[in-house]
This record gives structure tokens, C-alpha cells and sequence, in this order.
């Protein structure tokens, strides 16, 4: 359970940083207090209908159980499936620089 609250999180906050580097941003409205949900096809919806706010029993229970993304997490989407890859080491060089050749 804490591994998909933690992709639920890191998927919010990607989608989040995701509109200051794009004017594309899928969900302008996802601000402090909001949450989503990946559902079973894949896809994001605001947790509990279309406000998605949080109060205050779930932002306590989120912050205690769910994981900060790093800067430079990676959120990608196959298959219908969400995954999260963090800023690491591969080959000797950070991802945010492998994935300059990614698109």
C-alpha cells in the first residue's frame, strides 16, 4: 500500500512541476491540498471527484506515510501503467542528462 500512495504522490507532484516547464500542463488546477488518484486504466483523477481537496485527516495521514519526489523524478506512462524513475546515477551520469537525448 505505501508503494502505490507513493506513486500517487509522485505522479501529483510530477504532473505539478510538469506545468512550470510546460504550457501543455494536463491539470492547471493541481495546487497545495489537491490529491489524485492513478486509476486502474491508467489514467489520473482528482481523489474524491473533480476538487480532489484534502482535509486535514488526509493531508496528516498523507504526510506521514507518503515519499517526496527528488527533484528531477521522472514520471512516465506505458502500457496504461504510471512509472517513476528518481534523478540517479546511470552510467556514471544523472538522469536529468540521459533524458536530454530522450525526446
Amino acid at each position: 500500500m505505501l508503494t502505490r500512495t507513493s506513486l500517487l504522490i509522485a505522479t501529483g507532484l510530477l504532473i505539478a512541476l510538469g506545468g512550470t516547464a510546460s504550457a501543455q500542463s494536463m491539470t492547471p488546477d493541481f495546487h497545495d491540498g489537491v490529491a489524485m488518484v492513478v486509476m486502474p486504466n491508467g489514467s489520473l483523477a482528482y481523489l474524491g471527484g473533480q476538487a480532489g481537496k484534502v482535509n486535514a485527516t488526509g493531508h496528516q495521514m498523507l504526510m506521514r506515510h507518503a515519499r517526496q519526489l527528488k527533484p528531477g523524478t521522472v514520471i512516465y506512462r506505458s502500457g496504461g501503467h504510471l512509472y517513476a524513475l528518481d534523478n540517479k546515477m546511470i552510467n556514471g551520469r544523472r538522469v536529468e542528462y540521459h533524458a536530454k537525448s530522450w525526446i
